[in-house]
């Protein structure tokens, strides 16, 4: 049987009454990071991000797209992931690599102990949590502080704060011997209501229901770097490896790529706003085009003036 390498299987905890995810990307996280040049720390905290998105994004029921940000002071200060309905992600960062080389140099231990450190590499700002469906579909969007030591540290407190539900995330990501070598693998487990029909629990529930919450988290923090990215062990067998005494029960993975949304005609769209004048004073001395790069993929579009002219006539047709 063929393992699946980049994908997000469900599961529930029928003996816990939780449901959890686990997420493993390889090929999808090497591409994105293979299209920029961020330093490696940079690297490690998109890889840490695209498993977060991936985990959250499973959780939901939506049509469209869902969108992790986050907005800081920080050397890197922002970081995006976009995960779409059908399984396909792009991701993109902004490093200020002047200033997070100071920060590296200045650090007792060098990358290796700013790795986790949330507060230093980011500093002051949020993550925003997004779903847009489009067409008659309100926008939904959750933001919360950027505080703690890891991004996973920020969901959970984003899960407390806004939507009073516990969840716990565990997330690795491993860089092999080459460069672009990145690997993710993610878990993440929320304790659903103790009763459908809304009643409070009784006293010998409550404690139960805290007992077996406690209990799974350790269980999935027993998972190593390894267990989580290693293609030869399934999702399967990981599962049943954690949780056999709680008794997991998996549904249909979700096959996860990499795919940018960019395109030419978006880029015209954007263009043709623009006067024509104006369009033509932007054009590169070397190679007489306006170029657009797209900031996911790093695909550079590029209009000569018989483009720039051409979308004009078009436009005022």
């Amino acid at each position: 049987m063929q393992i699946a390498v980049d994908f997000c299987q469900p599961f529930t905890l029928d003996h816990s009454n939780i449901r959890g995810r686990f997420a493993r990307l390889g090929p999808t996280v090497q591409t994105i990071i293979g299209q920029h040049s961020y330093p490696a720390l940079a690297n490690h905290l998109l890889g840490e991000i695209i498993g977060l998105a991936v985990l959250l994004s499973s959780a939901l029921k939506y049509e469209g797209l869902f969108t992790l940000q986050t907005s800081s002071d920080g050397p890197i200060g922002m970081m995006v992931v976009d995960v779409d309905s059908d399984g396909n992600i792009r991701a993109c960062a902004r490093v200020d690599e002047d200033r997070l080389s100071t920060m590296i140099a200045a650090e007792d231990g060098g990358e290796d102990a700013l790795r986790g450190q949330v507060h230093k590499l980011m500093g002051h700002g949020h993550i925003a949590f997004t779903v847009d469906q489009g067409g008659d579909h309100e926008r939904y969007q959750g933001i919360v502080s950027l505080e703690g030591n890891t991004l996973a540290e920020c969901a959970e407190s984003y899960f407390r704060q806004s939507e009073q539900i516990e969840a716990s995330f565990k997330l690795e990501v491993h860089q092999g011997e080459q460069a672009n070598d990145w690997w993710v693998g993610g878990l993440f487990l929320q304790r659903l209501p103790a009763s459908a029909s809304g009643e409070a629990a009784t006293p010998e529930d409550a404690e139960k229901i805290t007992e077996d919450w406690n209990r799974s988290k350790i269980l999935m923090a027993s998972a190593t770097e390894n267990e989580l990215v290693d293609i030869s062990l399934s999702a399967h067998d990981l599962i049943w490896r954690l949780f056999h005494d709680e008794e997991p029960r998996v549904f249909d993975q979700t096959a996860l790529q990499f795919k940018c949304r960019c395109s030419r005609q978006k880029i015209e769209g954007a263009l043709v706003s623009y006067p024509l004048e104006e369009l033509l004073d932007m054009r590169e001395p070397d190679s007489g085009e306006v170029a657009v790069s797209c900031q996911f993929c790093n695909t550079r579009y590029g209009f000569n003036e018989a483009d720039l002219r051409a979308l004009k006539s078009g436009d005022e047709a």
